[in-house]
This record gives structure tokens, sequence and C-alpha cells, in this order.
């Protein structure tokens, strides 16, 4: 009977993203301390070994995890709104819906993973989170808020990087508590809602004394 050949081998290119994301996605439902790299490698039908090959500790792979997350959120986020012509009040309305209207369970997870879990177990990779993550969507935000400024759409003594920090803050705070809706049913609330009453809000406390909204 012929050997069983491994997805691994069937796809070799694949290797280091497929581990990438199996690894993310069993940190966050198992925890980063309760998780064995042979709980990964068997996640994606590959030995221990085949880790080793790509990443250099248990620690690198969350880091580059973490990193490849950020890749893959960030990167068609920037480009559609590098590319978005008009008002920037629809530009941050697409970032906020963007970055937070299709939150899943997994997504969700990974959250509370990056924002509780690894603060404790792994403190030098939440600084790289907070970085490479939250410090990346401010800047982002504020310098959308920093264009509708010299454009005259907000008022010119708006603090962009205290308003991109609040609002984006708010947001992802809430999401992860959505995850506890079940045992404390007032946490709950309808993401549309919040993504949109954040973005009422916010371009509200930006908009020019005088000016209506369009």
């Amino acid at each position: 009977m012929p050997a069983r050949v491994l997805r691994w081998e069937r796809r070799p290119d694949e290797r280091p993203n497929e581990l990438l994301e199996a690894a993310l996605r069993i940190f966050a439902e198992r925890g980063y301390g309760n998780t064995r790299l042979e709980d990964i490698a068997d996640a994606v039908g590959v030995t221990k070994g085949t880790i080793y090959h790509y990443f250099d500790t248990k620690e690198d792979l969350l880091l580059r995890a973490i990193d490849h997350y950020h890749e893959r959120a960030f990167r068609p986020l920037e480009d559609a709104l590098r590319s978005r012509k008009g008002p920037v009040s629809a530009a941050i309305r697409l970032l906020l819906r963007r970055g937070f209207g299709n939150l899943d369970e997994t997504r969700l997870s990974v959250l509370s993973l990056l924002v509780q879990g690894v603060a404790r177990d792994v403190p030098q990779v939440h600084h790289r989170w907070l970085e490479t993550g939250p410090v990346r969507a401010w800047e982002l935000l504020a310098r959308l808020i920093e264009r509708g400024k010299k454009s005259g759409e907000f008022r010119a003594d708006a603090d962009s990087d205290v308003a991109a920090r609040i609002a984006l803050s708010g947001l992802l705070l809430q999401f992860v508590w959505r995850q506890y809706g079940d045992g404390a049913p007032g946490v709950a609330i309808d993401p549309d809602q919040l993504i949109d009453s954040t973005a009422d809000l916010l371009l509200h406390g930006l908009r020019p004394a005088g000016r209506s909204a369009r």
C-alpha cells in the first residue's frame, strides 16, 4: 500500500502560510501556554520537525503569525483607501466597516488572544502586536483625519491622534467583550449599530462649527 501523501507534500509553497494560519487559530482556541507545536503540526498534517524548518521557536511562530495576520488585514484596506476619491468621511466609514464589519468567531478569538492572553504569557509578543496592529490602525485613521483637516472637511483644531485612538480602541474593546454576551447580556450590541454610530460620533466631533452633516 503506498504511503499517505501529506498535504504539505502536495502544496509545498503553501507550507509557511498554512502553518501561520493554523498556529494563530489554535493559539486563539487554546491559549498560548496550552498550545503545543505538535497540536499545530497535527492540524496542518505535517510533523513537528516541519515547523522547525520554518520557525525557530514557538514564540517566533506566534510573532510571524501576527505579522501575517496584520498584513492580510491591512494591505487590502490601505490599497482601497489609497485609491479612493471623494470625501474623507466616506473613507473613514470604509475603514471602520472593513476593519470591524466581518469579525466572525475565529477572528474574535484571535483578537481576545492578542488583546489579553499574550500580554501575560509573552509580553514581548504583545508589544509587537501593539506596534503592528493598533498603532498602525491609529496612524492610518489619523492620516485620514489630517487629510480632512487640510481640505476643510474637518475642523483644523481637532487632535487627529487622540480622535483615532479613542474611536478604534473603543470599537476593539467592544468587539472583544461581545464574546461574553451569553454570560452578561448587557454587553451584547448589534455590530452594525456599533460601527455606524461610532463613525457618526467621530465625524460629528470632527465637523467644523456651523457645517451640517451631509
